[in-house]
């Protein structure tokens, strides 16, 4: 799943990897050159691969604005063969040369394949890292030339505490929602208000479909759906007496409102 830090924890790898004075627990050491370079996104040795949303800044999953409509949200093939000059050159450190791909999932057909051969014949000291939030939509030929490791969501408490560090809101709400994934709720933050609101209106008894509906077009189609899913998954739940997992502090409303659909054509909804 998204939220948890994969890319952060590539790139704090990867810059371990190229840092020059390691500690010796493997750390960065965040002084030396290769470390400064890296952390102003010029060091010669290490490329990062991704789609031209991310580079804007904006989340591969966020609506386009004026701003970013026109860029792309896949990683393109001209991309990937761009790395063939970098791949082509010795490393100028002497060291390992670094290639991380983020979402893997954001290369079509014909991108993968591109990299596919550099995957087979990386020549020496190159290291690709792929991270991916959907592994399973990957092609089996470039799953089967990497190394898998999994990253497992943190612990609650941990994630909370790092929460209430960053100055979060009701963090038990936002993590519940997030599907305890902790970075998700800090994307989230700036339509957290308008979320909240919108959640008041399903759970109020009765229920004004024409009220909600005035609170939906407060919020962008793609998080208004992730609202929307999430909530029916829960009823879905509640039907059927099981705790609610993306909001605990409407429990009760959701208890009260299963008791008017049963759980099986709330799943088959779910599904659709």
């Amino acid at each position: 799943r998204g939220g948890l830090g994969k890319t952060a924890l590539a790139r704090r790898f990867a810059q371990a990897l190229l840092c020059e004075r390691p500690a010796a627990d493997g750390a960065p050491c965040d002084t030396c050159a290769a470390c400064g370079w890296f952390a102003q996104g010029n060091h010669p040795d290490f490329r990062q691969v991704e789609p031209e949303i991310l580079g804007a800044g904006q989340g591969a999953d966020e609506a386009p604005t004026s701003r970013t409509d026109n860029l792309s949200k896949q990683i393109k093939i001209d991309q990937v063969r761009e790395l063939q000059t970098f791949l082509a050159v010795g490393s100028h450190r002497g060291g390992l040369r670094i290639v991380l791909v983020r979402p893997a999932e954001a290369m079509n057909a014909a991108t993968a394949n591109a990299l596919l051969k550099s995957l087979e014949e990386p020549g020496p000291r190159t290291l690709f890292m792929l991270v991916s939030s959907q592994p399973q939509r990957l092609l089996p030929t470039l799953r089967s030339r990497c190394q898998a490791i999994d990253v497992d969501v943190a612990s609650r408490d941990a994630a909370l505490d790092w929460l209430r560090a960053q100055n979060v809101r009701d963090p038990d709400a936002e993590l519940a929602f997030s599907g305890l994934a902790p970075l998700q709720v800090l994307e989230a933050a700036e339509w957290a208000e308008q979320r909240a609101r919108l959640v008041t209106e399903l759970a109020r008894a009765p229920f004004d479909p024409l009220f909600a509906a005035d609170r939906c077009a407060a919020i962008e189609a793609t998080q208004l759906v992730d609202v929307l899913q999430k909530w029916v998954y829960d009823l879905g739940r509640a039907a059927s007496a099981l705790p609610v997992r993306y909001f605990p502090g409407q429990a009760a409303a959701l208890r009260a409102i299963s008791t008017t659909a049963p759980p099986a054509p709330l799943l088959r909804f779910t599904r659709e």
